[in-house]
């Protein structure tokens, strides 16, 4: 992808579409950076007649997440990881995040993960900005929507290997100076809309996970995005790693006949 090509907005048009939709990279933090230029992303919602996000937020249930993020019975974060990494953990996440290990140590170690990473980020806007586009959405009257359901995303939690979760959890607290380094070049990444790079980064960071974190969520999410957008005018919002390379968003919509350009702004 070429510079003039940086985008997080594209335009997605032709085959049997009767007008446009749009997809966007959305970032779930509260950064003001990552809110830069909302008021055109707004007009673009406005413009279309429902909305997608990754999930349809109102679908989102607190017992079901936490089902999902809860390690099998009998089993704690202590079995996986050696006393030293777990110690080194417990300090990283208190200092980082607030959070006790103790409080967590039966939850999956994606969730802890997360919750380092969203961390690094500057908390500036009350929600993140996947659920402010949301917010503007329903506010506008739009028809509401998920690529995915709420139970599969959830599903993703299973499907994933917690060893392989496991090595990522360490290899974030034996190396959080390095980390934090690759989590701020990720942000400029996102402003600069250099998606190929944002995949990059992704795929170094989850490693051995990105079969079902990425590839097989793209496709589910390229084939609904299709069936919706073949309905009426959409404006999705998905997550901005789940937008380029071979196995991408964009060009799985590409090889459906569609065609796909980025939009500036």
């Amino acid at each position: 992808m070429t510079k003039k090509k940086h985008s997080l907005l594209w335009e997605i048009s032709g085959q049997s579409l009767a007008t446009p939709s749009y997809l966007f990279g959305t970032m779930h933090v509260r950064d003001n950076r990552a809110f830069r230029n909302i008021d055109f992303l707004e007009q673009c919602i406005q413009n279309c007649a429902a909305f997608a996000a990754e999930f349809d937020l109102k679908d989102a249930n607190p017992q079901q997440l936490q089902e999902a993020t809860t390690l099998p019975e009998g089993v704690s974060l202590e079995d996986y990881l050696n006393p030293r990494i777990y110690k080194k953990l417990e300090r990283l996440l208190q200092k980082e995040t607030g959070h006790q290990l103790e409080h967590l140590k039966y939850s999956s170690p994606i969730l802890i993960f997360n919750l380092i990473s969203e961390s690094q980020f500057q908390k500036d806007n009350a929600v993140a900005l996947d659920s402010a586009l949301y917010n503007i959405a329903e506010k506008a009257d739009k028809e509401l929507m998920g690529l995915e359901t709420f139970q599969e995303q959830m599903s993703v939690f299973s499907k994933v290997d917690i060893k392989e979760q496991c090595r990522s959890l360490k290899k974030m607290a034996t190396h959080f100076v390095s980390f934090r380094r690759e989590i701020k070049k990720t942000s400029e990444l996102y402003i600069q809309g250099d998606l190929q790079k944002l995949l990059k980064k992704a795929k170094k960071s989850i490693g051995g996970m990105r079969q079902v974190l990425l590839y097989d969520r793209n496709i589910l999410m390229a084939d609904r995005f299709e069936q919706f957008a073949k309905e009426q005018s959409l404006f999705a919002a998905i997550g901005a790693g789940h937008l380029g390379g071979k196995k991408g968003v964009l060009r799985l919509l590409k090889k459906k006949g569609y065609t796909v350009k980025p939009v500036y702004y």
